[in-house]
C-alpha cells in the first residue's frame, strides 16, 4: 500500500541542507554526501509513496562534488527487474528541442527566418498568413494541437500500430480553430513542432531524421540516441514502460505498443541517461547556435506558469536552469542544465502517471543542492 505524499519529507530535506550548509561551508565532500543523500531519499520516496515503479536519475554538479547516477525501482512490475543506468527510453517532447535545434541552424545559415509566415511554406493553412515560424517554436501560435483531438485519441487507441503521416496529423490540426489569436497568448501544442519538422524538410530537401541525425546526434557522438519515424520498436536494452496517464490496477506494457509516428517531430526520438546529459549540457551552452540566436532562445516568456516555470523556442526555463521535458505513454522525463551553476539534471521514470513525473522534482532537486535558489 502506498503511503503519504512526500511533501513533509522533502521538507524536513530542505531544512537540513539548509542547515548543514550554513553550518559547515568548507567541507565540500561531506556536503556533497549529505546533498547526495538528501537526493535519494527524495527518490526513494518516489517509489515508496507512489505507483511509480522506477526511476534513473543523474545529477551533476562538480563544483559542488556532486557525481551521482542513482536507481530505484524496477523495470518490470512482473519480474522485479532492477532499473538500470544504461537502459534507453523514450524521450516524449525533449524531442522538441532537437527539431527545434535544427531549425534555428537553418535560421543561422540563412534558409529559414523567423519572422516568415506559415502562408509562405503551407498556403493552404488556415490563417497562415498571420502566423509566423517564431510563434509555432515559443508555443505563442495558437494552432490546434491534434493530440488533443478526441477522435484521433480514440483512433490511436483503436488503430496503435498503424503509421501515421505528418500531413495527416498537420490535417487535424488545420481541421480544428485557433485557440486564440495567433501571437497573443501561449498554448503548449504538438502541432506546432510537426508543421515546423515539415517545413524543415522542404526549406532542407532531407527528412527531419535525416537532419536531427547529421546536425545534432553526430556532432556529439551519440550511439544510443535517435530519431524514429514509425514503428513500434524501441531498440536496445530498456524497461518495460506502464500506464498512459492515470494509475490502474493493471497496465499493459507501453515500450513498444503505440507506433511512434503518432509523437512526430514533436515526441519520437529515444536516448539513455549518459547521451542526454551530454546533449542537455550542448543544448544550453549554446553549442549548436550563434551566440545571438542562442540568446534569442533562451529569452523565454511568462506564459503564467504558477511555479514559474518560462517558454522560449524549443526550451524550458525554471531559474537558471534550461531544458525540457517529456511524456508519453510508459515513460516521462526531465533533462535541465544550468550553465550559470554548472550543474545538469536528468530524471527519468517508467511511467506516465500524470501526478507523479519527474517534472515535478524540478522544483525540489535543484533546492536540495542550491538553497538559495
Amino acid at each position: 500500500m502506498k503511503k503519504k505524499p512526500i511533501l513533509v519529507l522533502v521538507s524536513v530535506l530542505l531544512i537540513s541542507t539548509g542547515i548543514f550548509t550554513s553550518c559547515d561551508k568548507e567541507n565540500k565532500t561531506t556536503q556533497s554526501d549529505l546533498v547526495e543523500s538528501n537526493i535519494k531519499a527524495v527518490l526513494d520516496s518516489v517509489i515508496y509513496n507512489t505507483h511509480v515503479p522506477g526511476i534513473v536519475a543523474g545529477i551533476w554538479a562538480p563544483d559542488l562534488g556532486i557525481d551521482m547516477i542513482y536507481t530505484s525501482g524496477v523495470a518490470n512490475l512482473e519480474t522485479n527487474e532492477p532499473m538500470s543506468k544504461d537502459f534507453i527510453f523514450r524521450i516524449g517532447s525533449n524531442t522538441k528541442t532537437m527539431t527545434i535545434t535544427v531549425l534555428l541552424q537553418l535560421v543561422d545559415e540563412g534558409l529559414i527566418n523567423l519572422n516568415d509566415k506559415l502562408s509562405y511554406y503551407l498556403p493552404d493553412f488556415p490563417r497562415g498568413d498571420e502566423v509566423t515560424i517564431e510563434m509555432m517554436a515559443n508555443m505563442r501560435s495558437g494552432i490546434y494541437n491534434y493530440s488533443q483531438s478526441e477522435a484521433f485519441c480514440n483512433e490511436l487507441v483503436e488503430n496503435p500500430t498503424r503509421l501515421r503521416t505528418t500531413d495527416e496529423l498537420i490535417e487535424i490540426a488545420a481541421e480544428n480553430p485557433y485557440y486564440f489569436d495567433p501571437g497573443t497568448d501561449f498554448h503548449y501544442s504538438n502541432s506546432n513542432t510537426v508543421i515546423i519538422g515539415k517545413i524543415i524538410e522542404m526549406v532542407s530537401g532531407g527528412s527531419l531524421e535525416s537532419n536531427i541525425n547529421s546536425r545534432v546526434i553526430k556532432p556529439l557522438n551519440l550511439v544510443n540516441t535517435a530519431f524514429l519515424i514509425g514503428g513500434t520498436e524501441l531498440p536496445g536494452e530498456h524497461p518495460s514502460g506502464y500506464y498512459n496517464g492515470e494509475y490502474t490496477e493493471y497496465s499493459p506494457d507501453y515500450s513498444e505498443f503505440f507506433d511512434i509516428s503518432w509523437a512526430n517531430a514533436a515526441g519520437a526520438a529515444y536516448s539513455d541517461l549518459s547521451e542526454l546529459k551530454t546533449y542537455v549540457h550542448a543544448l544550453t551552452s549554446g553549442y549548436f547556435l550563434s551566440d545571438t540566436l542562442q540568446q534569442h532562445r533562451l529569452d523565454c516568456i511568462d506564459f503564467g506558469d504558477p511555479k514559474g516555470r518560462r517558454y522560449g523556442m524549443g526550451l524550458m526555463q525554471y531559474k537558471d536552469f534550461y531544458g525540457h521535458d517529456g511524456v508519453l505513454p510508459g515513460f516521462t522525463s526531465l533533462m535541465i542544465n544550468s550553465p550559470e551553476r554548472n550543474c545538469t539534471i536528468v530524471i527519468w521514470y517508467n511511467s506516465q502517471i500524470n501526478i507523479s513525473t519527474p517534472t515535478d522534482l524540478l522544483y525540489i532537486i535543484p533546492k536540495i543542492i542550491y538553497p538559495d535558489l
